[in-house]
């Protein structure tokens, strides 16, 4: 167990106070917030959330920054997909523009990848896996159509999340039967919708039913598309310097069902089946032309798919006792896969032959697991316990396969460099046994909200190897059964110094498991002189977080401030990636045993970030401007490597988001005109030697608006980008590689349009 120590958070508000003296969104805002009326209101705070303590509870009663954008938000963004989900959302982004392979996951607050856990439905998607040039496994399992909610949790909770809640939760809420009947017995919606973006098209068909006692959803959406378009001025069409996208060929289909039995007024059984596909095919023309080892690349085209079906079963029992105010039990079953297949033209020296080679790599993972969770209220005179307590059980089977060939133009088989098929790592199945508790202690009257909490993590993984995996990997070390245990601690506390402002402070332990393909990811590659060797001494990565905030409520005014600062202790360096081993570093990445270049996953960093975050919501009726409201929100953070002293690359920059919002009176239209502003990543802001891209500043425009044609028919519009800017990401950086960086610009001027009918 880590021990929890005090600390003033210095460091963070020393370098807090440096930005807030840059970002002119910030000084204006606070302006606004000290000259606003001061009458209690309790708007947004009301929200509900369950990522924050496993209960329903109102976001003020959180003694965490959450984000909750509900399906009505995504709506009237018209969101198509999880990055612009959290377009509006400083701190919080999703890489994978210009890539073949998608989307990837979220980054919150500079941590991301694999270190931020996301869940539908209490179930987690699966995690990526990345090896070679030819496999990149994401996390873009979900179609946001189905969605009710999703909210965000910002920082470690593994408290209460387990494993890989390093860096935060991003948890996802389908919808369900109640949440479109209301006080009806049958509901039928109908979306349309379409982007100039990607000249993506998609449908959206939901039927609910209520018999009584049973009430069901069928909900089914279909996408198809084509590239992302970006912004770049014209080059060749063939080749590295190619500035156009990759041409892209992409369909989707969504299916989510629910049946749910409500046995009497305090007990229900809700069963849910979800199948997601995603199928892209992607001509690669960026790659025509190059040489790769010396072999001169004609031509790829790819095929890729991505593949999840989920089925829950929950029990729900409210008011059950009085000690027993609610008990859950979930059990369900998961699959998802990522199927990649890569056809490639090639002449190798002297360049007077073809060749036709096809890599085949798919990484599948299924999960099946149960939870309990019981929730008990004890209370006296002056004090209130709400007790959130249970186990979490699930297992995971992990396997992916390399395969393919190479033929010349005569058909005949030409040899491999490395046995196909193979594998990378061995089939694993990991165990993860938890136990948690969590205590909400209300005193003073409701002014004081305590939140202790604690759980135990046991992780185990099995590893199965096969004829492929030794095949494949001559002289590699058997694998490494193994097995981690971790308790995670968290406190917060929030004071209501009057009315209007309380006070927040939170500490809360994170961690993330050794991943079973870093601890046995195998791979020798005998002609090209490199292997990659299993690492069975990794430990565990860990936080330690520490938030201080502020938050106001009036009449026409919310505020909320957040000051952080995170410790991750033994940050995994992944072999992956790339990482020569400390060991082997004093032989210039060469085993002087064979001569091999070598790769391992090793514990490396001590890393550090701070920041802060700042976000309004303004209403202008007490100043005389009915129907008009202003709200904002900004985001800062710097890392730094304890290590060496570098940046963190995966520190996102200082973004900004304002927007002035009206609504009719009648209530049939309104708008929303919103800037966002984002600060350049310079060279200063790049860990050395790292060749990554640097970003240049920009600004965006964007203009939304929604009428309501009468009960049943509604429409949505957004003109995105109104400026034209051509601007690139730092969140895409990475992926540019040796590319042309303007491949990777964002649309420029762009609209989206949504049409709904609702019977």
């Amino acid at each position: 167990m880590r021990m929890i120590r005090i600390i003033i958070l210095e460091n963070a508000y020393t370098r807090v106070q440096r930005a807030m003296r840059r970002p002119a969104l910030l000084i204006s805002t606070v302006t606004v917030l000290a000259t606003a009326s001061p009458t209690l209101i309790a708007a947004d705070l009301e929200t509900i959330t369950v990522i924050g303590s496993r209960t329903e509870r109102p976001l003020k009663e959180i003694a965490a920054t959450i984000d909750i954008i509900d399906a009505q938000q995504i709506e009237k963004e018209l969101a198509r997909d999880i990055a612009d989900l959290v377009r509006f959302e400083p701190g919080v982004t999703v890489a994978g523009t210009g890539s073949r392979y998608g989307l990837s996951g979220f980054n919150i607050r500079g941590v991301g990848g694999n270190r931020v856990l996301t869940l539908v439905d209490g179930v987690r998607v699966a995690e990526e896996f990345s090896f070679g040039p030819f496999l990149s496994a994401r996390r873009d399992f979900v179609d946001i159509d189905s969605l009710a909610t999703a909210e965000i949790a910002r920082g470690p909770i593994s408290s209460l999340w387990g494993s890989d809640a390093l860096g935060g939760v991003v948890a996802f809420n389908t919808l369900s039967p109640r949440d479109l009947l209301g006080d009806q017995d049958f509901y039928s919606g109908y979306k349309l919708g379409y982007s100039s973006a990607d000249s993506s098209s998609v449908g959206t068909v939901t039927i609910v039913g209520d018999t009584g006692s049973v009430s069901s959803m069928v909900l089914l959406t279909l996408r198809n598309g084509e590239e992302t378009e970006n912004n770049a001025a014209g080059g060749p069409e063939y080749g590295a310097e190619r500035t156009s996208p990759d041409q892209q060929d992409t369909q989707a289909r969504n299916v989510t069902a629910k049946v749910q039995w409500d046995i009497n007024d305090s007990q229900a059984l809700t069963v849910t089946l979800e199948d997601f596909k995603n199928e892209t095919d992607t001509k690669i023309f960026s790659d025509y032309g190059i040489f790769s080892r010396g072999t001169l690349i004609n031509s790829r085209e790819a095929a890729d798919e991505r593949d999840r079906t989920r089925v829950t079963v929950r029990y729900q029992l409210d008011q059950a006792s009085a000690w027993l105010e609610s008990a859950a039990l979930s059990s369900y079953w998961q699959k998802s896969e990522s199927y990649q297949s890569l056809i490639e033209s090639r002449s190798p020296p002297p360049y007077l032959s073809t060749q036709l080679r096809d890599r085949i790599s798919t990484f599948e993972q299924t999960v099946v697991g149960a939870n309990a969770q019981l929730s008990s209220v004890l209370s006296s005179s002056n004090t209130t316990h709400t007790i959130t307590y249970g186990l979490d059980y699930y297992e995971t089977s992990n396997e992916s396969i390399r395969d393919g060939g190479t033929v010349d133009a005569a058909g005949n088989t030409v040899p491999e460099f490395t046995p196909l098929p193979t594998r990378d790592f061995p089939k694993t199945d990991v165990e993860n046994f938890a136990v948690f508790i969590q205590d909400e202690i209300e005193l003073l009257d409701g002014r004081l909200l305590l939140s202790p909490g604690a759980r135990y993590d046991r992780n185990e993984a099995t590893t199965s190897p096969d004829s492929l995996y030794f095949s494949g990997n001559p002289g590699v070390a058997p694998p490494t059964d193994f097995s981690e245990s971790e308790i995670s601690l968290k406190f917060g506390v929030i004071y209501q110094l009057n009315s209007l402002l309380s006070v927040v402070a939170r500490y809360s332990e994170g961690f993330r498991a050794p991943p079973f393909d870093d601890v046995n990811l195998g791979f020798t590659n005998v002609l090209g002189g490199y292997k990659t060797i299993s690492a069975p001494d990794l430990k565990s990565e860990t936080s330690d977080s520490y938030e201080l905030g502020l938050r106001f409520s009036g009449s026409s005014v919310e505020a909320s401030l957040a000051i952080f600062t995170n410790d991750y202790d033994d940050f995994i360096a992944s072999a992956g990636s790339g990482h020569c081993p400390t060991f082997y570093q004093q032989f210039g990445c060469i085993d002087p045993e064979d001569g091999f270049l070598v790769f391992q996953s090793e514990n490396i960093s001590q890393v550090t970030i701070d920041g802060a975050e700042f976000r309004f919501t303004m209403e202008l009726d007490s100043l005389g401007i009915p129907n008009i409201e202003i709200k904002g929100a900004i985001a800062y953070a710097d890392g730094e490597d304890k290590d060496t002293g570098d940046p963190i690359n995966s520190v996102q920059p200082l973004t900004g988001v304002i927007g002035l919002s009206y609504g009719s009176s009648d209530g049939l239209w309104s708008g929303d005109l919103i800037w966002t502003g984002v600060k350049s990543k310079d060279e200063s802001d790049i860990s050395p030697g790292s060749a990554l891209y640097a970003t240049s500043g920009y600004g965006l425009l964007d203009l939304m608006g929604q009428f309501q044609f009468n009960e049943a028919l509604s429409m949505n519009f957004g003109v995105f980008n109104l400026t034209d800017k051509s601007y690139i990401r730092w969140a895409d950086s990475p992926g540019i590689g040796r590319d042309a960086a303007q491949r990777f610009t964002q649309p420029g001027i762009n609209y989206s349009v949504g049409i709904k009918y609702e019977l």
